[in-house]
């Protein structure tokens, strides 16, 4: 190997390793991807020999020299040994888990996740597949470390999702906290097929197969404004820049494997079609700063200063809890009576800002007038949250919110699993 392509190799490891998170047994508990172990007719008969047993099942020489290998190729840090000891212990305890309940996990969802994670190092399947090959890593064991984290993925989700939804108030805050994350936007030609009959589905595969394979952007279009079903057929099936967050999760993976110029493979999105895009150019987002959106209501009462006015202020303070409560009391008034919007910090007024500042949401400032005079401000700051783009939305939240719980569910579940197994130690 060149000292070019081990430094390459080194890059890719870092990649998958930033996002793996690979630390301990912190890949137990966010991601539960464990490779398995198919031997190849190749191996030696001793590393057949079991070195852990659990429960009645056993770990071979094999799966731990497979996995140490794995795990050296990520660059992970600490004892590899212990560590690919400790996945693959979890691992057999997840796969009976499984079983027991019935569980199986669908060959497209282990073909998705391969290509997530080879998407990680900016690879496809098949770059990914021989990078590992390179590393003494069968093909059948990195299949079997997909598998296995969708197999207990699943597990999780059918034990505990229907108990984890977050409440409404729980999204609002984490969205008003939510920041958006280093990632990739990117400038698509898109040709979306029609996918409304398992007949129309099956021909669009077979015309997606065709089309993936034109690698130039104009003949592209050309085919796009002739067989795109969405409006941006109308526009050669070209697109504005988008992060690729904002894209369905299904096509995510088969883009960041995709470099300019290229074009993915057929993705089916339920409910879409069968799309293919041609990557005209990407750009990596690495900024996350964000600024401060402030939303506020000016509730104007007539008189100033006054007894009268400062005593109409208590007496509505004592009637709302939220911004929204204020429109019934301003039925009726002239529109200009209740301002109401939602601004950059920058673009507050200052005189409101500086009131603002010092509120939560749902607390009230009477200490301001208009600038006649004539009027005392009621001022209600109705929420104050981060400037986040688009792509971040509120389902996005909501689903890690969820995803959060139940990881944390599935971890408490497999060191249960594991205080009751009888695990042990053969060499």
């Amino acid at each position: 190997m060149t000292m070019g392509t081990t430094r390459k190799t080194q890059s890719i490891a870092a990649r998958m390793m930033r996002g793996l998170r690979l630390t301990g047994t912190a890949l137990l508990a966010a991601s539960a991807l464990m490779i398995g172990s198919v031997p190849t007719p190749a191996v030696a008969q001793g590393q057949f020999t079991p070195v852990i047993k659990v429960n009645d099942d056993a770990i071979t020489q094999y799966e731990l020299s497979q996995r140490q290998a794995f795990l050296r190729l990520l660059r992970a840090p600490g004892d590899v040994r212990e560590l690919a000891r400790e996945q693959l212990i979890a691992e057999k305890l997840q796969r009976a888990e499984a079983e027991r309940l019935e569980v199986t996990v669908e060959p497209e969802a282990v073909r998705k996740g391969m290509e997530e994670f080879a998407a990680r190092g900016n690879l496809d399947v098949e770059q990914l597949l021989a990078l590992l090959a390179q590393a003494g890593i069968a093909a059948e064991s990195f299949r079997d470390f997909v598998t296995a984290g969708i197999l207990w993925r699943n597990v999780a989700s059918e034990k505990y999702a229907p108990t984890t939804n977050p409440t409404q108030s729980e999204i609002d805050l984490a969205y008003a906290e939510a920041e958006p994350t280093p990632g990739v936007k990117f400038l698509l030609t898109e040709i979306v097929l029609p996918a409304s009959s398992e007949a129309s589905l099956k021909a669009s595969r077979m015309r997606a197969e065709r089309l993936a394979k034109i690698s130039d952007a104009e003949e592209f279009s050309r085919a796009a404004v002739r067989f795109s079903t969405v409006n941006t057929r109308l526009n050669g099936g070209e697109r504005d820049w988008t992060d690729v967050q904002s894209l369905p999760p299904e096509v995510q993976g088969t883009l960041q494997a995709t470099q300019k110029g290229g074009t993915t493979r057929p993705v089916y999105v339920d409910g879409i079609g069968v799309i293919v895009y041609y990557v005209r150019d990407r750009e990596t987002i690495r900024s996350t700063n964000v600024g401060t959106l402030l939303e506020y209501a000016a509730f104007m009462i007539p008189g100033g200063r006054t007894e009268k006015a400062m005593s109409e202020a208590a007496r509505i303070r004592a009637e709302v809890d939220d911004c929204d409560d204020l429109y019934p009391i301003a039925r009726g008034l002239p529109r200009e009576q209740l301002v109401r919007e939602e601004l950059p910090v920058g673009a507050v007024p200052a005189a409101y800002r500086a009131q603002l500042d010092q509120l939560d949401p749902g607390e009230v400032s009477t200490s301001l007038t208009s600038s006649s005079g004539n009027a005392l401000v009621f001022l209600m700051l109705c929420n104050r949250r981060n400037d986040v783009p688009d792509s971040v939305s509120r389902d996005q939240v909501a689903n890690a919110l969820k995803n959060r719980r139940i990881g944390a569910l599935a971890n408490d579940y497999l060191t249960e699993l594991r205080a009751q197994a009888n695990i042990q130690y053969l060499r």
